[in-house]
């Protein structure tokens, strides 16, 4: 029997979905503002700890060294861009970490109630918009000009590239921003590809779902 019948997922889809809307500001602040990095860890780690409880303590040490271990090396990359790419590395650790207990719950735990499974799949998806637009900073690291907005042609700014990343996840392709070196346009192709391809997996494992509870009905 499920252990916590409730919406598990729903607190991970409401601090994605705060992350999301506090983007608009993201332009506003100074540079060496920390309060996304910081709201990111809090949010999404308070998301991750209802879907993999509090029992399993690996998963949250683990989580949480890889999120500090960002912040860190994220406070020092103005001294070193080695400091920025580990500070990238880390901050994908999270996210695997994140992605692996989305995929876990809602393709694998057969106690899930349907409803669960559908915003845990949506968590997962919102994910990926996320991971991608981390992945970008590669790019930009190597070449500041790797994203840039088409009208002006002036360089994409953090919350242009994770509007980027969500534009391409959902192959709508509105074309105002564009990579321009070959690492950006690898890492936006598979940014398309993993969006197509998970859309794709889950709609199948819920209609099979769906299937199997008929027939055992």
């Amino acid at each position: 029997m499920n252990r916590n019948p409730r919406l598990q997922s729903s607190i991970l889809v409401a601090g994605e979905l705060l992350l999301l809307i506090s983007s608009s500001a993201w332009a506003h602040m100074r540079e060496a503002s920390t309060w996304p990095v910081w709201l990111f860890v809090i949010l999404l780690g308070a998301g991750g700890y209802t879907l993999v409880g509090a029992s399993d303590r690996r998963w949250h040490i683990a989580y949480g060294a890889g999120c500090v271990t960002a912040i860190g090396f994220g406070l020092l990359g103005d001294t070193m861009p080695l400091f920025k790419g580990l500070s990238s590395i880390a901050f994908a650790f999270s996210f695997y970490l994140l992605f692996r207990a989305v995929v876990k719950h809602c393709f694998f735990k057969s106690s899930v109630i349907q409803l669960d499974r559908i915003l845990g799949g949506v968590a997962g998806y919102l994910l990926l918009g996320f991971f991608w637009m981390t992945q970008f900073s590669w790019a930009t690291l190597a070449n500041p000009d790797a994203f840039v907005r088409v009208a002006t042609g002036e360089a994409a700014t953090p919350d242009e590239l994770l509007y980027f990343s969500f534009v391409t996840l959902m192959s709508l392709g509105y074309g105002d921003f564009v990579p321009t070196t070959s690492p950006a346009r690898l890492i936006a192709m598979l940014n398309g590809l993993s969006g197509v391809l998970y859309l794709a997996m889950f709609v199948a494992s819920l209609i099979g779902r769906t299937q199997v509870t008929r027939e055992r009905s």
